[in-house]
């Protein structure tokens, strides 16, 4: 990790520290960066998608549907977003033109994930209590079956390459959710970690090196990654509560995720080389934050707050510590996720 990292992981350090565990207080723009945020909102009466600039403007409904839509996932170039609908997967350009229904079945799709080209998608599909992972060719349709088994297998993740689906499954023992990959050429699926306690919310790291997820002890969970393809699992994050939601830096070297304090989660970044981690969002007794996610380059968080007693959206720039409102409308806004461009 670069001595400037280090500096300013320093800096919102002290300026947490300096917040008398008040939390920080939000300050004027001055981030250079600009991209683009999409959200869940039912402002328009049904939850439908979203999506706002980082600077705060823009606010655009992009889908307009009778049904709750939700889950949106940007493509790699920012282009197009996809999302379920009435348990159903759709895509449309970033503007909301474009929409086509990508599957059209009695049951339930969830889970929708872009390929690293963008050419397909990756899903999960529950058919009668059996859950099962598919991929669908976007252009023509075609859906290929990945799994078939009688159990879960669900949270579908390509890495970097494109070439194997790292997925959840409960195949091995019923309720106990472990790592799993399916080869896309071969089909081959095989376990990656074996323990008696479930893993969640799996994260790849941009580089394709390392899994994040989290381990489920009881009332408790800790954070862990897990080196790919060598598979040697370690501990990044052991304390008292829950953690969860672990999302790697563009740049791999950090994560972001959430920590239970007082019975509300609050948003902490971890330096994976030293294991130092910083909180970054406010103390306040009853304030809860969710869904970090990196900006593209890599200097920013977005993440959901119910700070205002309303869930909104919020951008946070690292270096400064200024804290930035992106969604100032009449209803919540949660589930945010940021435009790889």
């Amino acid at each position: 990790m670069s001595s400037d990292f280090r500096c300013f992981l320093l800096f919102v350090c002290l300026i947490s520290l300096s917040s008398c565990e008040e939390g920080l207080i939000p300050s004027t723009p001055g981030g250079d960066t600009v991209y683009t945020v999409a959200f869940e909102s039912s402002a328009s009466g049904d939850m439908n998608i979203y999506t706002v600039s980082s600077t705060g403007d823009e606010i655009r409904q992009i889908t307009n549907s009778p049904y709750n839509d939700i889950s949106p996932r940007f493509s790699p170039d920012g282009q197009r977003v996809v999302y379920l609908s009435n348990y159903d997967v759709f895509i449309c350009n970033t503007d909301g033109t474009g929409r086509v229904q990508l599957t059209d079945t009695p049951d339930t799709e969830c889970g929708c994930v872009f390929s690293p080209d963008g050419n397909s998608i990756a899903f999960s599909r529950d058919e009668g209590g059996n859950e099962n992972i598919f991929v669908m060719d976007i252009a023509s349709g075609e859906e290929r079956r990945l799994t078939t088994a009688s159990c879960r297998d669900f949270r579908p993740l390509f890495t970097p390459d494109g070439e194997t689906i790292i997925f959840l499954s409960d195949r091995d023992s019923r309720g106990i959710y472990a790592l799993y990959s399916c080869n896309l050429l071969t089909g081959e699926v095989r376990r990656l970690n074996h323990s008696l306690y479930p893993q969640l919310e799996p994260n790849i790291s941009p580089s394709g090196d390392m899994i994040a997820f989290k381990k489920v002890f009881g009332v408790d969970s800790d954070i862990y990654y897990l080196s790919y393809p060598g598979l040697t699992e370690h501990l990044l994050f052991d304390d008292a509560g829950q953690a969860g939601n672990p999302v790697f830096s563009t740049d791999g070297s950090t994560i972001a995720f959430t920590r239970e304090i007082d019975y509300t989660d609050k948003i902490y970044i971890l330096d994976i080389a030293t294991g130092d981690t910083t909180r970054i969002s406010d103390i306040g007794e009853g304030i809860n934050y969710a869904s970090p996610c990196w900006s593209p380059d890599g200097t920013e968080l977005v993440y959901a707050s119910d700070k205002s007693g309303q869930w909104k959206i919020y951008r946070f720039i690292l270096e400064t510590g200024e804290e930035i409102l992106l969604t100032d409308i009449a209803a919540p806004a949660t589930n945010p996720v940021v435009s790889p461009d």
